[in-house]
């Protein structure tokens, strides 16, 4: 299995507290999920990716990256592999145009499920797909299910809109791992245009946070409405919104995501759980 981190934030941010500094931190994580890590981000709305086959738990290039990095949307992932052999191409996260997914979860049966899923895939999408990952296959096949329910990906779609097509399109990949004899498959995820941020737990755990203990940049941040502060969430208002695998740090009040939710949150800052 992986870890995933992951947030959605009303200013420009930085994760190195998270990904390096903090107790429990993701590269502290990596320990454990040595094969590889990678951390997408979005700079004048473009999809960045970078990544390595590599631990992150002592790499430098992991530490320099994270100490770089400031985006209102940002995905990392250290993995642990299941499916794929560690190598770049099977590293997360995985890009797609403007749209970057991570995963935390196994399709079991997988080479009973792979065949079928790649036969739903436009062209387009089908050669998109560079490693043997089931991961990598599971993020263009969810494309091609909310295009072939109307979504359009070339814009940032309402959040509203995707949750019930992602809900719906888990259920076919559920009833198609129980036709193929295959155990229920676990697919924590997040996906994200830079925009729409999307998060799934279906069969592990998934931990959330939008509000804070206190917070260290609270004297420099620009925001003016400082809701993350309050003792609890002002209805479906947000700051921002953090996912991770795992609590991390001292800062944020951690709560557990419900198992099978899906969250979605916009530029708008509004909180939907599907």
């Amino acid at each position: 299995m992986c870890r995933l981190f992951g947030f959605k934030s009303a200013v420009l941010s930085r994760a190195h507290r998270s990904l390096v500094e903090a107790e429990n931190a993701l590269s502290a994580q990596a320990k454990q999920h040595p094969d590889g890590w990678g951390i997408a981000w979005f700079q004048g709305g473009q999809a960045w990716v970078v990544k390595s086959e590599l631990g992150a738990s002592d790499s430098q290039s992991f530490r320099r990256a994270s100490e770089s990095l400031a985006s209102n949307t940002l995905i990392a992932h250290v993995r642990r592999a299941t499916v794929g052999a560690t190598s770049p191409n099977n590293t997360h996260p995985f890009r797609c145009a403007r749209w970057v997914f991570a995963h935390n979860g196994t399709l079991h049966g997988f080479e009973n499920l792979r065949a079928s899923m790649l036969a739903d895939l436009p062209n387009a999408l089908r050669d998109n797909i560079l490693g043997t990952t089931d991961t990598e296959t599971l993020f263009h096949w969810l494309l091609a299910q909310l295009v072939t329910a109307g979504v359009d990906l070339t814009t940032t779609p309402d959040g509203a809109r995707v949750l019930p097509v992602l809900r719906e399109a888990r259920g076919r990949l559920l009833d198609r791992a129980a036709a193929a004899g295959c155990p229920p498959p676990v697919i924590n995820f997040l996906l994200t245009d830079g925009h729409l941020f999307v998060a799934q737990r279906y069969g592990r755990e998934l931990f959330m946070a939008t509000q804070k203990t206190f917070c260290r940049d609270a004297g420099t941040c620009s925001w003016p409405e400082k809701i993350c502060l309050l003792p609890a969430r002002p209805g479906n208002r947000l700051n921002h919104l953090i996912v991770a695998s795992e609590r991390i740090g001292d800062e944020d009040r951690w709560e557990e995501v419900p198992e099978g939710a899906i969250l979605a949150v916009g530029d708008d800052l509004q909180l939907l759980v599907g």
